[in-house]
Order: structure tokens, then sequence, then C-alpha cells
């Protein structure tokens, strides 16, 4: 953040602003941010996917993530379509459904792309494998084994170099010499372990970090302020997605911003919330920052 923004820089001129201001004052604050991604609940971090290829090439997968509006669908998708070396316009990833995928854990936490993804991912590769070993025979060379087959945008690749067969013509004949093209697969993070009791052990895979620097315009007069800039730099690892996942710290900012100065909360005397969720004042664009920087962190990798 500092090599974004330049931290020094920033406080010396809000300083300066304060020492001449009487009726305005600035403030600027640094927050920041490691939150672990897994269930602490250890039992929770399981998932299951069911992936079917279809004979005119389009692939389907079936999860127990649940799709609101963060994008695990797309990024599913992107996951399959980037295992299969297919265009994700081929992958269409089904409504979750306890008749497909039972049992499932909840969305939430930030780990539905994690165990639905690896899940999904898993079983793609189950299908590239079949698929990769039968297009050796297809492909009548002896001398070939199925390390020398890759998938690179929709075309079947011999050892680097492309082929006239497409991912249609190398599904369907896959179907028609009976090869099995569905796919399921489960996955559980592992080296998971947590005592309640002691509060010891390891019960996140990772952890994802944030820092924020925050500047609010105040004027002394009347008490209003208003958030002049809000810059953001995010370690998101390798994002499936920069769309999705710049739009999640967008939407976690506004929340935040929403949690923190419009939210009023009652309780009663025995401690019992009574601030209903229908009486919660949802943030809307004019209590958002005049300005907003985010940057998902580079060259950042995750095992």
């Amino acid at each position: 953040l500092d090599r974004k923004v330049g931290l020094e820089s920033r406080f010396a001129s809000v300083a300066e602003y304060n020492r001449r201001h009487a009726d305005s004052k600035r403030g600027l604050a640094v927050t920041p941010v490691c939150f672990g991604i897994s269930f602490a609940q250890t039992a929770l971090n399981q998932a299951s996917s069911l992936v079917h290829i279809y004979v005119d090439g389009s692939v389907s997968v079936s999860t127990g993530a649940v799709e609101m509006g963060q994008g695990v669908n797309t990024k599913i998708a992107l996951i399959a379509a980037r295992t299969l070396g297919v265009d994700p316009m081929r992958v269409r990833v089904d409504t979750s459904n306890t008749t497909r995928i039972p049992n499932a854990s909840p969305t939430s936490a930030s780990t539905g792309a994690d165990l639905n993804g690896m899940a999904t991912q898993q079983a793609c590769n189950t299908l590239l494998e079949r698929l990769r070993t039968f297009a050796v025979q297809h492909l009548a060379r002896p001398d070939l084994v199925a390390t020398d087959i890759a998938i690179r945008d929709g075309v079947v690749v011999v050892r680097g170099e492309p082929t006239d067969l497409t991912w249609e013509r190398l599904v369907a004949a896959a179907q028609w010499a009976r090869v099995d093209l569905s796919a399921h697969d489960f996955y559980a993070t592992p080296n998971l372990w947590y005592d309640p009791t002691s509060e010891r052990g390891r019960p996140f895979a990772y952890y994802s970090f944030g820092t924020s620097l925050t500047e609010v315009h105040l004027d002394t007069i009347r008490g209003t302020y208003t958030i002049q800039s809000v810059d953001i730099v995010h370690d998101a690892g390798q994002s499936l997605s920069t769309v999705i996942d710049r739009g999640q710290v967008e939407g976690a900012l506004v929340q935040g911003i929403g949690w923190a100065t419009i939210e009023q909360l009652r309780y009663a005397d025995n401690g019992r919330m009574l601030s209903m969720v229908n009486a919660y004042k949802i943030p809307d664009i004019k209590v958002g920052p005049l300005r907003l920087g985010i940057t998902l962190l580079e060259q950042s990798d995750n095992p």
C-alpha cells in the first residue's frame, strides 16, 4: 500500500490541510485485515462436484455452491474450462440441487470457490485423462502416450503441435467409443484440525490479506463528513477473475462503511438484540467514497 499511495506524503498533506483550516479537518486511517480461509468447524471443509461432457462438446457442472451474486458459478466455470482446455462459454454451472450434490457445506466464509472449485478441477482432470488416453487410440499413433496429448483452446495438441482434431470431434468420437464422459469427485481441505477447548490447531488452509487507506473530510461546524477516498491493496492470490474479485472488494467496502457508519444496533436490558434486519438501511452510492482505488496484489502465489 505504501508503494502504491505514498503514505508519508499523504499524511503530510493532511497535516498541512489541518494546520491551515479551522472549520474543516481531514483524517487518514490505515486498516489492515487478515482473514483465515476455511471453516473453523473442520467437518464443513468438504465439497463434491459432478461434471458431464455432452456429445456436442458442452459441459455441465453441478456443485453444492450457492450463487448469490458473488460470482462463484463464474469461477467454477472458469476452473472447468481451463482444466479441460475449452472455451468457458461451453461450460454451464447448474443450480445447486441436493439430488445431484447432497450434504453440501454452507457457501460462506470465502470457501465456495476453493472447496467446490477444487472438487470440480479434480473431476475435470479425471475426464481429461480419459480423453487423452482415448485420443492416443483415435489418432492411431502407437508412438504416443497420454502425457503427449493436451487440449488447448478446444484443439487437441500433440507434443506441443496442434492437430486438426477439435474438442467437438474428440468428444463425439469418445462417446461412440463408449468412453465414460461423466465424473464425480470429492475434495476435503487437507491438514486442518482445531481443538475448540484449548483454542489450538490449524483451522485455516491459508490467509487472505488486505490493507486500506481511508481519507475523511470533516465539517467541524456542521458535524458532517464525507469519505474523500479509499485506496485498497488486497492479496487475492492468482485471481480466477479479476473483475469478480475487484467487485467483491468494492462490495465489502460499501458493506463495511454501512456497518460502521449507518447501522445502529439496539439491545434489550438482558443483552438481546432488538434491531430487525428489515430496519437496516442498505448503503447507497452517496455513502461511498468520492474516489476508490483497488489494486490486487501482483505475483502473489499460494500453494
